[in-house]
């Protein structure tokens, strides 16, 4: 499973996962990407889940952190935006771009703030292309991987939601603002109360 800046965020959460319990939020079904990996633990003594979407044959990658009672101050938030963006499986120079600048626009029924980020995507090991896979890492190609990322806070909460989604498009593929803004809205994401 590729976790890009997953272990950022994992290593923040200080204490063992608890048990099965109901997800804070839910994603349109059919959408391609599966049953997500799910831990619970804690983040500066609030709970704090990590819920991840991984088909990693598609490689699309969906990312949510959501951190109950805890509003993360707007440079945090930011810093994480970006680290959720990172695929950090390969120490090549990923070379993340912001493409649009960040906004808020109501969507899923939350004032959301969202941008679109591309980095050099890595490349699929192939024992046929030795520059995938040289001197025992993986490595980057000039392909570009996209992601739009996303952060709320819901009303009448302290809470934090904070994501990216970056669905696998081939190589070559550039995206435009109507659609990163099209991903986030078929994603229907709904915060449970």
């Amino acid at each position: 499973m590729r976790t890009t800046a997953v272990p950022i965020m994992l290593a923040m959460l200080s204490t063992p996962a608890w048990g099965e319990e109901q997800l804070p939020i839910t994603i349109a079904p059919g959408n391609g990407i599966g049953e997500p990996e799910v831990s619970t633990r804690y983040f500066d003594g609030h709970k704090a889940w990590a819920i991840i979407w991984d088909r990693a044959a598609e490689e699309n990658f969906l990312v949510i952190f959501f951190i109950e009672g805890l509003t993360m101050p707007d440079r945090e938030r930011r810093k994480q935006m970006l680290d959720l963006a990172h695929d950090s499986s390969s120490d090549d120079e990923a070379d993340l771009r912001q493409h649009i600048e960040g906004r808020i626009e109501p969507i899923w029924g939350l004032e959301v703030y969202w941008f679109g980020a591309s980095e050099r995507a890595v490349m699929k090991v192939d024992n046929t292309k030795p520059e995938t896979f040289k001197d025992g890492k993986v490595h980057r190609g000039d392909a570009r991987r996209n992601c739009a990322v996303f952060a709320a806070n819901p009303p009448g909460t302290s809470d934090t939601l904070i994501g990216a989604y970056c669905p696998y498009l081939g190589t070559d593929v550039e995206v435009d603002e109507a659609t990163l803004r099209q991903w986030l809205e078929a994603l229907d994401l709904n915060v449970r109360s």
